[in-house]
């Protein structure tokens, strides 16, 4: 998912991007789907009178759901992974903020940096940018065609600086 705003000259900005993972549900229904699949694992075992074929079900759908729930808040955490890439007219700067809380900072010329699309790499449509003695990846957690409009944002938007056309 990416939210965009350009400027022009005046600004000073010419490209403001913040680009984050999908999200597929909020917490609420997150929540609402776990309780769900308990009710739905929990309740066979408990419906059998023999209480000795009880205990035997009971642990596996009591682990099921824990399994779900460990790995559904697992993939909350990895999901406030977030960058914001900025362009200005002498600067491009890339802040990366991991799930963990720390921020990676990437800057460079934008005169001088190259935009990398590789069809092939780590990930289909691979995005980087080279620059400032450095290699950075843009998007790694975005779709392949997003990093594809990405990449021809990006591009577009530099080649803008170096026409000085800021009105197209």
């Amino acid at each position: 998912m990416v939210t965009k705003s350009v400027s022009n000259w005046n600004g000073e900005t010419i490209l403001s991007l913040t680009i984050w993972r999908h999200r597929s549900c909020s917490k609420k229904t997150f929540h609402g789907v776990i309780l769900l699949i308990a009710f739905v694992l929990l309740i066979p075992p408990l419906l059998f009178l023999e209480l000795k074929l009880a205990v035997t079900i009971l642990p596996f759908s009591l682990v099921s759901v824990s399994l779900l729930y460990l790995f559904c808040e697992q993939s909350f955490q990895d999901s406030k992974l977030s960058e914001t890439l900025k362009i200005f007219p002498e600067r491009i700067v890339l802040h990366r903020f991991e799930p963990t809380g720390e921020i990676k900072t990437w800057s460079a010329n934008p005169f001088w940096i190259r935009v990398c699309l590789h069809k092939k790499g780590p990930v289909e449509n691979y995005l980087t940018l080279r620059g400032n003695g450095k290699e950075v990846e843009v998007g790694s957690f975005l779709t392949p065609m997003e990093r594809k409009d990405l990449n021809n944002l990006i591009i577009k938007s530099i080649s803008k600086l170096k026409t000085k056309n800021f009105s197209s």
